[in-house]
């Protein structure tokens, strides 16, 4: 399914980059905030960020944005994500064919969309560092699709869920939960 009100580009480049305080915001739900700027700098550059206390994620299958969105092209989504969620961040796991947008926390308890599971309390995100940017398909490691802007400016949850309602097929329940 195609919505032609979608700009088919990538948005241009007007946001400020992500800066050290979006970082020492994403390390302050570590137990350890020095252990998330360690793991920042080892070589996978993701740190495990416990979620349910600053962040919850809606963890979405490639197959459902790339219907959604009309396209597969990755900075072509990036760009259509970035507009479809407002600026609100999404991280893009390319070996594992998901994408996690960022939404508040509080959000898991009450997501009832069967084809994306929310993470909430008690699981951990693999963070990429905040410099990370674009998709590199040497390494193809998660990068940040939609970088986040500020501390604390997550996906409104219902925009997240409209786009999940948007691509979601009845016949597909269970599919988004493993």
């Amino acid at each position: 399914m195609t919505n032609s009100t979608v700009p088919n580009r990538p948005l241009a480049s007007g946001s400020p980059p992500p800066t050290e305080s979006v970082q020492e915001w994403l390390a302050s739900a570590h137990p350890s905030p020095a252990i998330a700027c360690q793991e920042w700098d080892n070589e996978t550059r993701l740190a495990l960020i416990p979620l349910g206390r600053l962040l919850d994620a809606v963890r979405l299958s490639e197959a459902l944005i790339h219907s959604v969105a009309g396209v597969s092209d990755p900075s072509t989504v990036n760009g259509w994500l970035g507009w479809s969620f407002n600026r609100g961040p999404v991280i893009h796991d390319p070996e594992r064919h998901r994408y996690y947008a960022l939404v508040p926390p509080g959000t898991a308890q009450d997501w009832r969309a069967p084809a994306a599971a929310c993470l909430g309390e008690g699981t951990y995100l693999g963070v990429p560092r905040t410099d990370l940017t674009e998709l590199d398909e040497r390494t193809r490691c998660s990068y940040w699709a939609v970088p986040m802007t500020r501390p604390g400016r997550l996906c409104k949850a219902n925009d997240v869920l409209a786009l999940v309602m948007a691509g979601h097929d009845p016949a597909d329940d269970g599919e988004g939960q493993s």
